[in-house]
């Protein structure tokens, strides 16, 4: 597949990773020099320098013969006038853009299509953020938590506990623990190093682990291993920064039964948020002023979110949380660079629009029966939920005898209704739905054996 990357900034430069090592053929274009050396010397792709609306540079990039178009930079307007060029000009079939104005966005079908701006998809990095954020609200004991199978199934993301019945377990002998309860554990970090995990790999207190269950099973899991239940009733939640992140997240949370306090530091902001929310006490002041976060009750939360579109300020203000003892904090990190420092001093529950966003797009790049993708950890390990069809390379075998790609293990099953948590003998029928961890560099190697064959039409 021919791609063209319009934006090198950090979700233009981690697509075009992820595209470049599958083996496609990608064009990624910027006006910064620099930035694009950076790609040239991290991947064998080619590389313009250039205002990537210009006809003259999307020619330069091969538009004509190009499959997917994707638009990624900082500029609205650029990314969206882009894509109409790339429709008028070089009849470019699929075009997909990053769009952060939320008036744009809101427009939705009215706004884009192929008889209006044609743009066949539509990427918001807020809203995908919000959505990320509000999941690690509603299962406040886990790191991480993603749906599968219309949310039939999930994988929580969690750190074990030191005093939890989970430090010092081998995973051969979790289901005697478990016992009735149906998990796999897909994914373990040690070290700060994630990998899918043999069976014999045994869990230390302070390692991460991902783990596919039913979600009617969640809480009673949480209860299992010494963590307290999933729930938002009749909790208080503190929120700073109310942006676009900030603002989804409220309207989402305000639906729910939460007393919800939001500071906001500009002061004009703060006036149009109290206006526009309904539930929700706004207060105008500086997030790390500690004489007002104690005024505001911050040792009486719930929970913390921080979530303005500073990092450094979402990161101290959550250390100040921490200090207060707040139970849950959730902190909003856009630079890569702080990934690894959160995690070092303690803040665990992070959200990268970053990742959510290079996750987004992803899983609507892909092929075959591929129906999402997503970035599990740090973002070294991939979960793909694909329906396995008539031709599908892995029907009526037991998992045991299937020759998977390396590193790569079958979560869950779902068959209808029902979510089968495999064991070696476990066979794949006809439109299952297969939840498969894997590594990104055999993300490829995976999707194939959802492609659709010949035959089956």
């Amino acid at each position: 597949m021919r791609v063209i990357i319009l934006g090198a900034g950090e979700v233009g430069f981690n697509i075009g990773q992820r595209l470049a090592a599958e083996g496609n053929d990608v064009v990624v274009v910027d006006t910064d020099p620099d930035r694009l050396q950076r790609v040239a010397d991290t991947m064998d792709v080619k590389t313009v320098l250039g205002y990537a609306s210009h006809p003259c540079v999307l020619e330069q990039a091969d538009a004509e013969n190009a499959d997917l178009l994707i638009a990624a930079t900082a500029n609205d307007e650029v990314n969206m006038l882009a894509c109409q060029v790339a429709h008028s000009l070089f009849k470019v079939p699929t075009k997909m853009a990053r769009v952060r104005e939320p008036d744009y966005v809101n427009s939705g079908e009215r706004l884009f299509g192929r008889d209006d701006l044609p743009i066949d998809r539509i990427i918001s990095p807020e809203k995908e953020a919000a959505k990320a954020v509000v999941k690690r609200f509603q299962v406040s004991s886990a790191v991480d938590a993603q749906e599968f199978a219309g949310g039939k199934g999930q994988l929580i993301g969690l750190r074990v506990p030191p005093k939890g019945v989970l430090a010092g377990l081998s995973l051969t002998d979790l289901g005697e623990v478990m016992g009735e309860l149906n998990i796999y554990v897909v994914a373990h970090e040690h070290n700060h190093r994630w990998r899918v995990p043999r069976a014999d790999a045994v869990l230390l207190a302070g390692d991460s682990i991902y783990v596919a269950i039913e979600s009617q099973q969640v809480n009673t899991f949480l209860e299992t291993i010494g963590l307290e239940r999933a729930t938002e009733a009749s909790k208080n939640v503190m929120i700073i920064g109310g942006g676009n992140v900030g603002y989804n997240v409220i309207q989402q949370l305000e639906d729910m039964a939460v007393s919800i306090k939001l500071i906001e530091h500009n002061h004009g902001r703060a006036a149009w948020l109290a206006e526009h929310l309904n539930k929700t006490v706004v207060i105008s002041g500086d997030a790390l002023d500690r004489d007002l976060l104690e005024e505001e009750n911050i040792d009486k939360m719930d929970d913390f979110l921080a979530l303005t579109n500073d990092d450094e300020t979402n990161i101290l203000a959550s250390l100040i949380a921490k200090k207060y003892k707040v139970p849950h904090i959730v902190t909003l990190v856009n630079r890569s660079i702080y990934t690894d420092l959160v995690r070092q001093i303690g803040l665990d529950v992070t959200v990268s629009p970053r990742l959510t966003t290079v996750s987004s797009i992803l899983s609507h790049v892909r092929k075959g029966r591929v129906l999402g993708i997503s970035s599990l950890g740090d973002g070294s390990l991939d979960v793909i939920e694909a329906e396995a069809l008539e031709t599908s390379d892995i029907l009526d075998k037991p998992l045991s005898e299937l020759h998977l790609p390396p590193d790569t293990v079958v979560g869950a099953v779902v068959r209808g209704e029902e979510v089968v948590i495999p064991r070696g003998d476990t066979k794949i029928r006809a439109h299952d739905r297969v939840l498969i961890v894997t590594t990104a560099a055999s993300t490829r190697a995976v999707e194939k054996l959802f492609e659709v064959h010949l035959e089956f039409f």
